[in-house]
């Protein structure tokens, strides 16, 4: 079974303001990390709406483990796990209070959640403030149990926007393990950072946003090629600038 994510000429605006993506056709596979990268405004945060399910296209199609997001909302959600860039959760709840509504919300029998929630907290270093309310929680500490609230129904399409924001040392690298090792198990991971040093040893391709487009797309060979992730986000944002003046649009 497919189990990645693909975009095909999607659009969206929102009202009659100009386009947030723009005929966006990209593919992240099974058994990858594929990584986005673009300026504020670019259209990564959008693109994950859309994929979720959050945002209508205007054009176009999105699939998630082969389903029609369009058409089959609920079936593709079931695949998806996602971590959005301000992590959504109950702040009067604990941890191991959250991660229980999560499993209601995905259908996750209690005698499969509750393991798997509590190896989650102990993994993320959260096991000892389970039982605490999540509004006394750090950034850091928020962030990391809206990553476990998303693997709860254990999805095969991963989504994450900026989660590396507010972790510490020791939680950027277990986060950054556990996305190699679900990767390698086959699953397919879509990731937006804003640091090209992580994308460079985490990513296996890249795609570069510029104005609501994908302007290209690097694989792990060609981003060493040409020198890593911050000259080719440049060189490519500094090509689409040309190629926009030569046509009269920019």
């Amino acid at each position: 079974m497919m189990s990645g994510v693909k975009l095909s000429g999607v659009s969206f605006r929102h009202g009659q303001g100009p386009a947030v993506l723009d005929q966006v056709s990209l593919e992240a596979r099974p058994g990858e990390v594929l990584g986005l990268l673009g300026a504020n405004g670019a259209g990564k945060t959008t693109l994950f709406r859309v994929v979720a399910g959050l945002l209508k296209p205007r054009a176009g199609q999105v699939r998630v483990a082969g389903i029609d997001v369009a058409t089959n909302p609920s079936k593709a959600s079931q695949r998806l796990g996602f971590v959005p860039d301000e992590p959504l959760l109950y702040p009067r709840l604990s941890a191991l209070e959250n991660l229980n509504q999560f499993a209601l919300l995905w259908g996750v029998p209690a005698t499969q959640a509750r393991p798997w929630a509590e190896a989650l907290l102990r993994d993320t270093g959260l096991w000892e403030v389970r039982e605490a309310w999540v509004e006394s929680y750090s950034r850091g500490m928020r962030q990391k149990l809206s990553v476990c609230c998303a693997l709860l129904h254990r999805p095969s399409v991963l989504m994450l926007d900026e989660p590396f924001n507010g972790l510490d040392l020791d939680a950027a690298l277990w986060l950054r393990g556990l996305l190699r090792a679900r990767a390698e198990a086959g699953d397919c991971i879509l990731l937006s950072h804003h640091q090209p040093e992580v994308l460079d040893v985490l990513v296996d391709r890249l795609a570069v946003l510029h104005r609501g487009q994908v302007m290209d797309l690097f694989d792990r060979a060609e981003m060493a090629r040409q020198g890593g992730t911050a000259k080719l986000y440049q060189r490519a944002c500094r090509d689409a600038t040309l190629r926009a003046v030569r046509e009269g649009v920019a």
